[in-house]
């Protein structure tokens, strides 16, 4: 993982075959079981389709944060790009990547965001994405266990 300026990349691993891991990742039920490490998300909706939209309210602690933005592409089981930005006085909106990739012990997701107004706020982005994204890991094993 390596912070440069006003990009970022976040990768982890998701023990899961691609496809699996695509569709738990478009699953907008299962987007509300997910969040960053001392948030949940209070609530998530989604029209996953390119110029569709989608919203995200998060609960962390007394904060409340709302993300909002646009899907620019879709490609079913490799990628995902989309605009993100915070409902604030002054929005600063960026685009986020994620690549699925196949890897030895499961998928691999790469995240990518850019065009941040400072390093500082992408560092802190990252910290959310990695945990974002382990807590993403955590609540996909959780989907796949079978039920008794």
């Amino acid at each position: 993982m390596a912070t440069a300026s006003k990009r970022l990349r976040v990768t982890q691993l998701i023990r899961g075959p691609r496809e699996d891991v695509f569709e738990a990742f478009s699953d907008p039920k299962l987007a509300r079981k997910w969040a960053p490490e001392g948030c949940r998300t209070a609530s998530f909706e989604a029209d996953m389709h390119v110029g569709g939209k989608f919203r995200q309210v998060m609960q962390c602690g007394r904060d409340r944060h709302v993300a909002y933005g646009e899907y620019r592409k879709i490609v079913p089981d490799r990628e995902v790009a989309f605009t993100h930005q915070w409902e604030e006085d002054d929005p600063v909106e960026t685009l986020v990547t994620i690549r699925f990739k196949p890897g030895k012990s499961g998928t691999e997701m790469v995240l990518s965001q850019t065009g941040f107004k400072d390093a500082a706020s992408a560092k802190g982005h990252q910290e959310g994405w990695s945990s974002a994204l382990a807590s993403f890991a955590k609540v996909f094993a959780a989907s796949r266990r079978p039920r008794r």
